[in-house]
């Protein structure tokens, strides 16, 4: 888990975000190999990795800051929805898998940060 680097404003910085998705993207492909090997979770595991891809992507996309504030928040909102998604689908099992438990908790606060840096 990382921890928030703020600025002067007391803003969570753009590197922090960019470092909390790549950890959901590993977490979320850790959490779709798990379920692969596990057997009888096809949604959850395509979900998993529909986060891991969006994560991926939209840590490529922000650590750019090329300026286009459009596309950044595009692909913020992707991953943030995909992590949501993903989280409330692999929460179900948490009880029963450590994988999902994990990788639900992760993505959760990666959402919710992409969240909260979108409306900075």
């Amino acid at each position: 888990m990382s921890h928030h680097v703020l600025d002067a404003a007391g803003v969570t910085t753009p590197a922090v975000v960019v470092e909390k998705l790549h950890d959901a993207a590993r977490a979320s492909t850790a959490c779709a190999s798990a379920m692969v090997a596990s057997g009888g979770m096809e949604t959850e595991v395509l979900l998993a990795l529909d986060a891991a891809d969006l994560c991926t992507a939209a840590a490529a996309v922000l650590g750019r800051r090329t300026g286009d504030k459009a596309v950044g928040e595009a692909a913020a909102s992707a991953a943030a929805l995909a992590c949501e998604a993903s989280a409330a689908a692999c929460g179900a099992h948490a009880d029963h898998h450590e994988h999902c438990r994990l990788h639900a908790e992760v993505t959760r606060e990666t959402a919710a940060l992409l969240r909260e840096h979108a409306g900075a």
